[in-house]
């Protein structure tokens, strides 16, 4: 029973209150302990604070997947408890020390791995779900390693879509198993990206109709509301909240604090 109700108990129910679009507040905590650890490691994932505006690590976008995307993973469901574990986690790990920040980030994109798999999710959900978040994991600390990593990516689903279409005759036959040998490159991170590439060629068709649904909705509410008079506020696209910004200053702030470490050495 690694996810348990405060006082024991399988947790059969996660309290979320929701504050603004795409922004949540747990209310009530929760507990995470590892099969085959020892109690005094069980994770105490704690409640928000209502009274206290939510924002940044006093509140929750639970799974970070892209509105577009919600038709193949939801940003709730089987993942809401790995969700919030890893929130928190994610905001414990922040460190001026780059190497300190990844290490810690690590552990926790272990530990939602983990997470993923004690409530339910399949296999393939749980590798596609922790290669998101390997990626993302060097956005703060070295971020022209995950824009490496980003590019690899593309590059890597963009071969495969050439080979398959028949752009590179039948040397495309073997070009398609070359990004698998290229991941490797990346070490203990091989895996996650290997799965992002493999993923992207087999998910790119639907996330690229789904992205232009989602720009066309919103292009089509922006045209209501001008012919409407203009009247309420201006539509947004995609019910996005603010947690996702509140992340993204958190991650300059440290940045900021190793800079002005470095500069004082």
């Amino acid at each position: 029973m690694p996810f348990a109700r405060m006082g024991g108990g399988r947790l059969d129910r996660i309290h979320l209150v929701q504050r603004a679009p795409g922004t949540w507040q747990l209310t009530q905590p929760f507990t995470f302990l590892e099969r085959g650890r020892p109690e005094s490691e069980r994770i105490l994932v704690r409640a928000h604070d209502e009274s206290r505006p939510a924002k940044g690590s006093n509140a929750s976008d639970l799974a970070s997947v892209p509105p577009f995307l919600w038709g193949l993973i939801a940003s709730h469901g089987r993942q809401t408890a790995p969700a919030l574990l890893h929130d928190q986690l994610w905001w414990e790990a922040l460190n001026p020390d780059p190497d300190v920040w990844i290490a810690q980030r690590r552990e926790a994109d272990r530990l939602f791995g983990v997470a993923l798999r004690e409530s339910g999710s399949t296999p393939l959900r749980t590798h596609l779900l922790v290669a998101a978040v390997t990626l993302e994991r060097y956005w703060g600390p070295r971020r022209w390693q995950a824009a490496a990593m980003a590019l690899h990516t593309l590059a890597g689903v963009a071969l495969i879509w050439a080979a398959l279409l028949g752009v590179f005759g039948w040397w495309g036959i073997a070009l398609a198993l070359l990004p698998a040998l290229s991941v490797l490159i990346w070490g203990s991170d091989a895996m996650a990206i290997g799965v992002l590439v493999y993923a992207g060629v087999l998910f790119f068709p639907i996330g690229a109709v789904a992205l232009f649904g989602e720009y066309l909705l919103y292009a089509l509410e922006l045209a209501g509301w001008g012919l409407g008079g203009r009247r309420g506020p201006v539509p947004k696209s995609g019910p996005l909240g603010r947690t996702r910004r509140a992340k993204v200053r958190a991650r300059r702030r440290v940045r900021k604090v190793e800079q002005e470490r470095e500069r004082a050495s």
